[in-house]
């Protein structure tokens, strides 16, 4: 069998008519959707296994566990930093969402006791080793100083309302909501063995405590920076 030859290009150059050029040819949507439904998968899985078993879990098991091949896996991430990045990225999203949540609560004195033990106690708390070995890079990396800009944001729509209703010491500000709140979730990883899981409820709500107006005493040295925590380094 032999294969007809393209036709030729009309007189004055140009293209034929009814021929689409390889640049106009539309990407299939469906391809597109594949591409993004793989990287969702990886994502996923690569999520589990850090907070199972740590950074150091290989290519090989996150690419089995997403069900799709470690080329696949290697086309969306070339490298595992950026694999890591992505999770830091889906878990500080779905921490925004939270927060949003919280600063929208019909009660402020309740929104803020929510900062507090649901981002222990649902998010740190399952990816407890996941956070120990990444968690610095969400604070300190460039990539990621919008999202801590929105935290804040959120922070000190949770906390002013608080402030606003009496619930909440005037001298605090939403940076000083962001220390604390690592403070409290400090005692998930104590290197102490035998103790409670649930132990971190304790130190919260000291620390809840200590955000009530009757509780204040004048606070030195002051907050932190907020530009600090934003953009470290900047």
């Amino acid at each position: 069998m032999r294969f007809r030859s393209p036709p030729e290009t009309p007189p004055g150059g140009g293209k034929l008519p009814g021929i689409a050029t390889l640049e106009e040819t539309p990407r299939p949507v469906a391809l597109r959707a594949d591409a993004a439904r793989n990287r969702e998968l990886i994502v996923n899985a690569a999520a589990e296994l850090f907070a199972e078993k740590g950074l150091e879990v290989s290519t090989s098991e996150i690419a089995a566990r997403a069900g799709v091949g470690e080329a696949t896996l290697f086309r969306r991430f070339p490298i595992k930093q950026d694999l890591v990045d992505a999770v830091l990225e889906q878990k500080m999203r779905g921490s925004l969402e939270a927060m949003a949540d919280f600063a929208a609560d019909p009660d402020p004195a309740r929104g803020v006791e929510r900062l507090f033990m649901d981002t222990i106690g649902k998010k740190l708390k399952t990816d407890v080793g996941f956070y120990e070995a990444a968690g610095q890079r969400c604070m300190t990396c460039e990539a990621f100083a919008p999202m801590r800009r929105e935290a804040l944001e959120l922070m000190g729509t949770i906390l002013k309302r608080a402030q606003d209703a009496g619930a909440v010491r005037k001298d605090l500000q939403p940076q000083d909501l962001n220390f604390l709140l690592m403070a409290a979730a400090s005692s998930l990883i104590s290197p102490v063995p035998g103790l409670r899981e649930d132990l971190w409820k304790r130190y919260t709500r000291v620390i809840l405590d200590g955000l009530r107006p009757e509780c204040a005493s004048k606070l030195s040295p002051p907050a932190p920076p907020r530009k600090l925590l934003e953009s470290p380094g900047g």
